[in-house]
């Protein structure tokens, strides 16, 4: 249903009266800790040097659904039903529905967990706090600003708008505030478990609320890449550090003696880096994801002597875990082929390893996922981009992973779009620019009453 310019500018003018609430809800969320629990915590940074005065026992989880408890009321306010989904108490979602028995239906998706936030001391930005959301020189800092918190404080003041302007939808609107995204769990127990497991919560499409810039700010993302996780361990033998030489220089023992694993998974690091120098030159034949995209940058490496953190010994065990991320149009089997074929020509080119093979462990995969442009969903997000925004559509891909592909898998047509700049994600003194949650707000509510009619 077109939305007439009168009603147009009611609704963004709800907008606007709602940006500085919306900023202090940002804020509220910011101040709750939500770090995902499927990342591995340091005890040094979390434990030992006296964070734990940050967050509630145990200091990784609960998070998620303290978060979606205090959205809870909020929605309850607008919303005709609200409901608490958990595979897991402590990992909650939140879904809010308006005109539950509507047969036009739309979901505005945003998930509440954060990455962690890595050396307190660094976010200066916050007072060594990352969860002392801080509002200066036009930006929210804080952990979550811009990945999650900021669209999802966007999205739901967003869709208050529409109500404060005095118009109600016609259709069924679910406001989905998830958790696990940041690991990949939104299939497991986030909107990949809960729509699947219950069809209530299956839509006719989905809007992803995330930062989708860069390059344009509240830019239309049509696709993303997969990445797949990669863990590639080396054996070596061990021997008194001061034997090097020996292992080493001709006319010694060599191998016999001891090997570095070291060195052995450094020889499999340049090859995987001179294999993706090549894939810099292959581009996206769409011309929307930035051109040389694919690549493998590496996680971690560790490499010691097994248990011993002294050099006085040659490291016999070496790890480096990586992300292979490739276009969205890409064979996920091939990739990982080609892939491994790189590793094994490492493997074939020395004698250690040929005999000592590593071991390879492909462990997770994240899907791509895609939308058309000429698609239904597309059109109405873009007719409400270009009136926020005052300018034509802008179409893009986005370079992360998202909650979109598990709606996609489950027949659930999905778009992402959103206020914020990627580039301060899951960096220390993350933020987000307050200038991007007008337009935001006006994208979401417009398209919502587009989608939806309203009376």
């Amino acid at each position: 249903m077109a939305v007439s310019n009168e009603d147009r500018l009611k609704v963004f003018s709800a907008c606007e009266q709602l940006v500085d609430e919306t900023v202090e809800l940002l804020v509220d969320l910011i101040k709750i800790p939500s770090e995902n629990p499927g990342y591995k915590y340091d005890e040094k940074l979390y434990t030992d040097r006296g964070y734990t005065n940050l967050y509630d026992e145990p200091i990784t989880r609960g998070g998620e659904t303290r978060v979606n408890k205090f959205l809870e009321p909020l929605l309850a306010e607008w919303c005709d039903e609200t409901h608490i989904l958990a595979a897991d108490p402590m990992r909650a979602n939140l879904v809010g529905i308006i005109n539950p028995n509507a047969e036009k239906s739309l979901t505005l998706n945003a998930h509440v967990d954060t990455v962690p936030v890595g050396v307190h001391e660094e976010w200066t930005e916050t007072d060594g706090n990352p969860f002392n959301a801080t509002v200066k020189n036009g930006r929210v800092y804080g952990r979550g600003a811009t990945d999650d918190k900021g669209p999802a404080a966007c999205l739901i003041k967003g869709i208050e708008a529409v109500r404060r302007a005095g118009f109600k939808l016609e259709g069924q609107l679910q406001l989905h505030l998830t958790a696990g995204e940041e690991t990949g769990e939104g299939e497991t127990i986030g909107p990949g478990w809960f729509v699947r497991e219950e069809p209530k919560f299956k839509t006719d499409a989905c809007i992803v609320a995330e930062s989708s810039a860069p390059p344009h700010a509240n830019g239309i993302c049509l696709m993303s890449p997969g990445v797949s996780v990669l863990t590639v361990t080396v054996q070596g033998k061990t021997v008194h550090a001061a034997m090097r030489y020996r292992t080493i220089r001709s006319g010694y023992e060599g191998e016999d003696l001891g090997v570095s694993a070291v060195d052995k998974g450094y020889k499999i690091y340049r090859a995987l880096f001179e294999l993706e120098q090549e894939w810099g030159l292959k581009p996206d034949p769409s011309g929307l994801t930035p051109y040389g995209f694919p690549s493998i940058p590496i996680g971690w490496v560790k490499g010691q002597p097994k248990g011993i953190e002294l050099p006085f010994f040659i490291a016999d065990h070496y790890e480096m875990s990586m992300a292979v991320w490739r276009y969205w149009f890409e064979d996920r089997d091939e990739i990982r082929a080609e892939v491994n074929r790189v590793i094994d020509g490492v493997v074939q080119s020395d004698h250690w390893l040929r005999e000592n093979p590593p071991t390879v462990d492909w462990w997770y995969d994240w899907p791509a996922f895609r939308i058309d442009k000429d698609h239904a969903l597309t059109k109405t997000v873009a007719t409400a981009y270009e009136s926020a925004m005052q300018e034509p559509p802008r179409y893009q891909s986005w370079q992360p992973v998202s909650d979109a592909r598990w709606y996609q898998d489950l027949g659930v047509p999905s778009i992402l779009i959103g206020p914020g700049d990627y580039r301060a994600a899951h960096a220390l003194n993350e933020y987000i620019d307050i200038d991007h949650f007008l337009p935001a707000m006006q994208i979401y509510a417009l398209s919502a009453m587009d989608w939806l009619g309203y009376e």
